[in-house]
């Protein structure tokens, strides 16, 4: 339970995922459409969104004001698009990253990923039901809690990860390199997340406990923020 909390707070460290939206809507086939920057004209429009400007919530002109204050066209396009990422690319990306993903071992990452199949959001092509989209509550769930088991084979078989072979995920003080978050995350890593995964270690410790299992939430919290959404 120490374990999975203290993940937690690591992962709402290094998340940052939004939806942004604009009020400007037109009547387009029938239905009303966001004529946002990050959507066009073929976006089905959010209804109840309470953040739109459009029930009375928040004002029209304020979430103006913050949607240009994100960032270019093309940043608010990819916040908005934010989705589930695939059953088949999550199990890429645990395997390459030194789990074995076919440990049907019970409370294994492994087990996890193929006996959460239906949680993760798989398709059922016998019924008809195409794999989910969106990410559900179970989805999410399920999702940081094969990350929190997998963290410690990754962490044992660092070194010999398939998506970046020979890379040090942690240095021989026990420091998190840049390069090993880079691997971790499948983008390039920056300082803060350097400072802020090594100071989940210094968090750990101060509770009681180790250097490795500090590392291992470290771990787990960077999987999840940066895998939240593709």
């Amino acid at each position: 339970m120490k374990l999975i909390a203290l993940s937690l707070i690591g992962t709402l460290a290094f998340a940052a995922a939004g939806c942004a939206t604009e009020s400007n809507d037109r009547l387009l086939g029938g239905g009303w459409y966001d004529d946002s920057l990050a959507a066009g004209a073929n976006t089905q429009h959010h209804f109840q969104d309470p953040n739109s400007g459009e029930n009375g919530i928040t004002d029209p002109s304020q979430v103006r004001t913050e949607t240009a204050a994100v960032g270019s066209p093309e940043v608010i396009a990819r916040l908005h698009s934010c989705s589930k990422i695939t059953y088949a690319s999550l199990g890429s990306i645990l395997a390459t990253r030194g789990v074995d993903t076919a440990n049907k071992k019970q409370g294994s990452a492994g087990a996890l990923y193929t006996q959460g199949a239906s949680a993760l959001g798989l398709a059922n092509y016998g019924g008809r039901v195409p794999e989910a989209v969106i990410a559900s509550t179970a989805a999410l769930s399920k999702q940081f809690d094969i990350f929190v088991i997998a963290a410690q084979e990754i962490q044992s078989g660092a070194a010999t990860m398939a998506a970046c072979p020979q890379t040090q995920l942690v240095d021989g003080s026990g420091n998190f390199t840049k390069d090993g978050l880079s691997c971790l995350m499948g983008k390039p890593a920056s300082d803060d997340h350097v400072t802020v995964a090594n100071d989940a270690v210094t968090v750990a410790q101060q509770k009681g406990m180790t250097a490795a299992q500090g590392q291992q939430i470290a771990i787990a919290s960077i999987l999840e923020a940066a895998h939240t959404c593709e």
